[in-house]
């Protein structure tokens, strides 16, 4: 089957760009060097070729392929992500953001890969299908670490973190008593458990308290005392000034741990509002 060779992302002849088109109009199968990083590590933009069938109209798209479309006047090759109703969602592989295309502005799908050593990588192949499948997973996994940064996502989990927060504080566990009254570094585990739990106490309130300093700060310790005062009034619990102290180090410690993101943060609001 007759091929042309031209280079993505677009080459700067545009000429070759148009052939490509028309080729794939008419039927017929066409390699081509790719270029850019944008879907490593399956396809190397040093040298690699992709080759590419075109899409006949009633050809049925399925998810976790990848394919030629055309987005803001460029042709892209990326993995189709997801179907929403008649709109495409794409996203390179090596890339954070997405495309989203309509049906008719993709013009072909992947079906093999020319690597740069001679080896031949079929897209419906079991190593291709693979390989795809921990890059998704990766990829997957690192979306999910990344919504972390996003405050929408840090919201709900504030919740569940206090929810959580307080049923540990509050709960009928004295049974761990024995086991928790060990000692390291002449410290008690119950103190070094206490500690930990709320250095993400800040962390959290940040998005609720507007990235105050002072106030997310005594928001914290407030939280702090309150959890273990209550323990007082509760038959099953032991108030101890120690587990409050160990609270309260918790909270300063998880405080100035975010401290210099929430300084830097009022700065750039204070450059925006100048």
């Amino acid at each position: 089957m007759e091929t042309i060779h031209i280079t993505l992302p677009n080459s700067p002849d545009n000429f070759l760009l148009i052939e490509m088109c028309e080729r794939l109009k008419a039927g017929q199968m066409v390699t081509m060097l790719f270029g850019g990083t944008s879907m490593l590590p399956l396809i190397n933009g040093r040298g690699d070729k992709i080759r590419l069938q075109p899409l006949a109209e009633d050809e049925q798209m399925v998810v976790g392929n990848v394919y030629l479309f055309l987005h803001c006047n460029h042709y892209v090759i990326h993995r189709l992500m997801r179907i929403k109703g008649s709109e495409l969602i794409f996203r390179g592989d090596n890339c954070v953001a997405y495309e989203h295309v309509v049906r008719e502005n993709v013009l072909a799908r992947l079906v093999a890969v020319e690597k740069v050593d001679g080896s031949l990588w079929e897209c419906d192949g079991e190593y291709w299908q693979k390989q795809s499948r921990i890059v998704l997973r990766k990829k997957w996994l690192k979306s999910a670490l990344t919504s972390l940064v996003h405050e929408r996502a840090r919201r709900k989990l504030s919740v569940v973190y206090l929810i959580l927060l307080a049923i540990l504080m509050w709960a009928p566990i004295n049974g761990l008593g024995d086991v928790l009254s060990n000692y390291i570094f002449g410290l008690r585990v119950d103190h070094f458990l206490h500690a930990s739990i709320y250095l993400m106490c800040p962390f959290f309130l940040a998005d609720w308290l507007k990235k105050r300093p002072v106030q997310i700060l005594l928001c914290a310790l407030a939280i702090g005392l309150l959890t273990e005062s209550v323990q007082y009034l509760l038959p099953y619990r032991g108030y101890d000034v120690n587990d409050l102290v160990a609270n309260c180090f918790g909270n300063l410690i998880g405080w100035a741990a975010i401290l210099p993101r929430l300084i830097a943060h009022n700065k750039y609001i204070c450059n925006l509002q100048k």
